[in-house]
C-alpha cells in the first residue's frame, strides 16, 4: 500500500519535489509522444508533461491517488487509467514509457518484476525508450522514530515522523509515516501510512532489463548523468526496444 488511504499526505510531503521534472521533460521533448507514465500517483509529473503539450496516458493502481490526479490535471491530452502495471494491456504502443520516482520498487517479487518489465516492453514502440529512476538505500537509524523532512510547507504545529525497517535478505524497506496535526481545539490527530519498497542492485537491474528484451541499457547515478557508484543516492536509467 502506498498512501491510498492517505493520498493527501503524499501531496503534503512531496508538494514541492521537482528534482525529476527537467529530466523527464527533456526526454519527452526529444522523443515525442505519446507517453506512458507508470505510477502516476497524484499527477505531479503528469501535470508538468501535460503543460508542456505532451500526450500522456497516466497509470496507477491506487484509486485515491488517481482521484487527486484527475482533479489536478484536466487537460485533454491526458488520460488516466486505473490498472496494475504487472498486468497492463492497453493495446497501444508508446515512443516513451516512464516509471518515475521509485515506481519499479513496487514490484516486490521476481515474478512482479518480470511481468512489469514484459508489459513495458510490450507497450514500447520499436526504437522507443523506457526511462526510470529508483533510489539506492542509504538508510538512517532503523526502528527509531525520527522527524521527516518534506518538500512542502506544513501548517504550524504539524509534523511528519518516520520509522523504517529493513529486510536485507528480501531487499525490502518498510517505511511507516506518522502525520501529527494540531486541530483547532488543541488536540493532536495522528494519521499513518505504510510504504513498502523493494530496492535493486545494479547488475540485478541490468540483467532483468536484458532478460525482458531491452537493449542499450544505461544506468547513471543521478539526473545529471553522473557515474553510478555505490554511494549514489539513485539509479537513473534508460533502455530501448
Amino acid at each position: 500500500m502506498i498512501y491510498d488511504d492517505a493520498a493527501d499526505l503524499y501531496d503534503l510531503q512531496y508538494a514541492a519535489y521537482r528534482d525529476d521534472v527537467p529530466h523527464y521533460l527533456r526526454l519527452a521533448d526529444d522523443l515525442g509522444g505519446p507517453i506512458l507514465e507508470l505510477g502516476a500517483g497524484t499527477g505531479r509529473l503528469t501535470e508538468a508533461l501535460a503543460r508542456a503539450g505532451h500526450e500522456v496516458v497516466a497509470v496507477d493502481v491506487a484509486p485515491a491517488m488517481l482521484a487527486r490526479a484527475r482533479a489536478r490535471v484536466t487537460a485533454p491530452n491526458v488520460r488516466f487509467v486505473e490498472a496494475d502495471m504487472r498486468a497492463l494491456d492497453l493495446g497501444q504502443q508508446f515512443a516513451l514509457v516512464i516509471a518515475p520516482f521509485n515506481t519499479l520498487m513496487h514490484a516486490y517479487t521476481l515474478s512482479d518484476q518480470d511481468s512489469t518489465l514484459a508489459g513495458v516492453h510490450r507497450h514500447l514502440a520499436q526504437g522507443g525508450t523506457f526511462a526510470f529512476d529508483v533510489y539506492q538505500p542509504h538508510l538512517g537509524a532503523l526502528g527509531v522514530m525520527r522527524r521527516e523532512e518534506t518538500w512542502g510547507e506544513l501548517a504550524e504545529g504539524t509534523e511528519l515522523f518516520l520509522i523504517q525497517h529493513h529486510d536485507a535478505e528480501a531487499q525490502l524497506v518498510e517505511s511507516r509515516y506518522y502525520f501529527d496535526e494540531v486541530l483547532t481545539d488543541g488536540l493532536v490527530r495522528r494519521r499513518t501510512a505504510r510504504l513498502l519498497q523493494r530496492y535493486y542492485h545494479r547488475y540485478e537491474l541490468e540483467r532483468a532489463l536484458a532478460q525482458a528484451g531491452f537493449k542499450q541499457v544505461r544506468l547513471f547515478g543521478g539526473f545529471d548523468k553522473s557515474r553510478l557508484l555505490a554511494s549514489s543516492l539513485a539509479i537513473v536509467g534508460s533502455a530501448s526496444r
